[in-house]
C-alpha cells in the first residue's frame, strides 16, 4: 500500500472475500500526521454498511480517523470519530495504569474472558449448560470462549474445512426476546428464525436462558443443516 495498476490509476480490490471494495485515494494530514485515505464500499445491497472511509496513519498503519454511514432496523446512521494529539509508541513511568484496591468500587463487577480448545474444557468452566452439537463432519471446533457475568455467555464457533461457513453455538443466562422472526419448532420449544444481512439465526429461551445457533453466509438451499444443528442443541436443553 499505496498500489497502482498499470494506467497509474488507484485499483479497486475485493476484502474479506468480497464484502466491500477498498479504493486507495492518496494521502491527507490528520491530527498532524500524513495518512492514507482509504474509500471502501459495500459490494452487495443486501448489507447494512452503506460507505466507510479510513485515514491509516503511513507509518503505523493505524486508523487515527474514520467516517461510517450504515443502515440498522431501517434507519441511516453516520459517526466520525477522529484522534487528536496522536502520539505511538509513548513512554510512560512504572506504575501509570496501576490500579490501587482501595480505589476499586465495592460495587464493581469483576468480569472473565476466557477461550478453551474444547467443548469439554468450556463445559467444565461454565455454570451454563454446554451443548454438544450434531455438526457435519467437515466443521471442527475453531474456538470456545467463556463470559463470566453481566450476562454470563457461553460460544462454540465451528468452522468448515473447504468452505468460509461458520456455525455458531451461544448460550446465554438470561431471557432475550425472541418474538420476532419466523417460527421454527425445536422439539418441545417454540424457535425463531431471523436473517441479518448474510447471517442466518435461530434463537429460542428456556427457563431463563436464551440458545441460538447462526450460520454465515446464510444459504437458504442449505437450511436443513442449519435446522439439524440446532434440533441437536435443543435436545440438550
Amino acid at each position: 500500500m499505496p498500489q497502482e495498476d498499470e494506467s497509474g490509476e488507484n485499483s479497486s480490490s475485493a476484502y474479506r472475500g468480497g464484502n466491500v471494495t477498498v479504493v486507495y485515494n492518496g494521502t491527507e494530514t490528520i491530527a498532524g500526521r500524513e495518512a492514507y485515505r482509504l474509500e471502501i464500499a459495500p459490494a452487495s445491497e443486501d448489507m447494512s454498511l452503506q460507505s466507510q472511509t479510513l485515514w491509516l496513519d503511513t507509518e503505523f498503519l493505524f486508523p487515527i480517523k474514520r467516517q461510517t454511514a450504515f443502515v440498522a432496523n431501517g434507519d441511516d446512521y453516520e459517526y466520525i470519530v477522529t484522534y487528536r494529539n496522536v502520539t505511538f509508541n509513548p513512554a510512560f513511568e512504572p506504575g501509570t495504569f496501576q490500579l490501587e484496591p482501595q480505589e476499586v468500587p465495592d460495587d464493581a463487577q469483576q468480569v472473565q474472558f476466557n477461550t478453551y480448545e474444547s467443548r469439554a474444557a468450556l463445559a467444565d468452566a461454565a455454570s451454563l449448560p454446554v451443548p454438544n452439537p450434531d455438526m457435519p463432519a467437515e466443521f471442527e471446533l475453531e474456538v470456545a470462549s467463556h463470559r463470566s457475568t453481566d450476562p454470563e455467555v457461553a460460544m462454540l464457533r465451528y468452522e468448515s474445512t473447504s468452505t468460509d461457513t461458520h456455525y455458531r453455538i451461544g448460550i446465554l443466562n438470561g431471557t432475550q426476546n425472541t418474538t420476532t422472526g419466523t417460527p421454527v419448532q425445536m422439539g418441545e420449544y417454540e424457535a425463531r428464525q431471523t436473517q441479518t444481512n448474510r447471517t442466518v439465526r435461530i434463537s429460542w429461551s428456556v427457563n431463563g436462558t436464551t440458545y441460538y445457533v447462526s450460520r454465515f453466509p446464510a444459504d437458504t438451499a442449505d437450511n436443513s443443516t442449519l435446522l439439524r444443528v440446532a434440533r441437536s442443541v435443543a435436545k440438550t436443553t
